[in-house]
């Protein structure tokens, strides 16, 4: 099916697994061998595909539903997904606002500019890479590993539970990843403020930056301090000049900072 001048999407299903990519033209297409399974309409610029009530007999047999939205090669629209058991795939996509929301779900995002990204699912992973954003980008999982790489946004916001957090390659004004009961890495990270919490786990850091461009408050219980491959009980600068600054507190775990000037 192929649809002119979309502005916006709404997806809602259950055991979809759905791939967004970028098109060559000026139309939008939605592609799926189970096209009879679902409501797609276009609506004064909103294009809004929703299960069919009939569908639940094949869900009960466990099948997944697949389809492929084909966006126009202009698009830069907002995207509103709600998912149960199924998969998110996006590539090569331009957006305004992206709000993300599954429940065991995996959600794979790759080559994406948009202007705010929410994004929370409970049960699933995240992959995130190359994603630049021009307002806040915040993810929440419960019981999934969270990884994000190659991010540029005045923000980056990762909370986590019973899962590890690793953010590879960020560019932000302020960074904050925290989890329970799994690590977090931030690794060639750039910013004015990084706050990295953790329980039972171990937090390590690498900086793009010098150790006296910051102000540090590091602290853990029944673990160690690294700086640089010094170690240290406790570290608490008391400077009020210097402006940049990082957090990191764990408990149960090692805390290793490092910073490449």
């Amino acid at each position: 099916m192929d649809f002119q001048n979309v502005k916006d999407i709404t997806i809602n299903g259950t055991n979809c697994v759905i791939d967004i990519t970028r098109g060559d033209n000026d139309i939008c297409s939605f592609v799926s061998a189970k096209e009879k399974s679902f409501d797609v309409q276009n609506d004064k610029g909103t294009l809004t595909v929703t299960q069919r009530s009939s569908a639940i007999l094949y869900r009960i047999i466990m099948k997944r539903f697949e389809f492929k939205l084909i966006l126009p090669k202009n698009f830069k629209g907002r995207l509103r997904f709600r998912n149960k058991n199924g998969g998110l795939y996006i590539k090569n996509c331009d957006f305004t606002e992206m709000e993300l929301s599954a429940k065991n779900c995996k959600f794979d995002i790759k080559n994406v500019t948009c202007l705010g990204l929410g994004l929370k699912t409970k049960n699933g992973s995240m992959d995130i890479q190359r994603v630049t954003a021009s307002d806040a980008v915040t993810v929440k999982c419960a019981n999934g590993n969270v990884k994000a790489e190659t991010v540029i946004s005045p923000s980056l916001e990762i909370s986590c539970s019973n899962a590890g957090v690793t953010a590879i390659d960020i560019k932000s004004d302020k960074i904050i990843c925290s989890t329970r009961n799994g690590t977090v890495d931030a690794s060639a990270v750039a910013c004015s403020e990084l706050k990295l919490d953790a329980s039972n786990g171990k937090i390590t850091a690498m900086i793009l930056g010098s150790r006296d461009d910051y102000r540090m408050s590091l602290e853990t219980s029944n673990g160690g301090i690294m700086v640089d491959g010094t170690p240290s009980k406790k570290v608490a600068d008391a400077s009020s000049v210097i402006k940049k600054r990082i957090t990191a507190r764990t408990s149960n775990g090692d805390i290793d900072i490092k910073f490449i000037a």
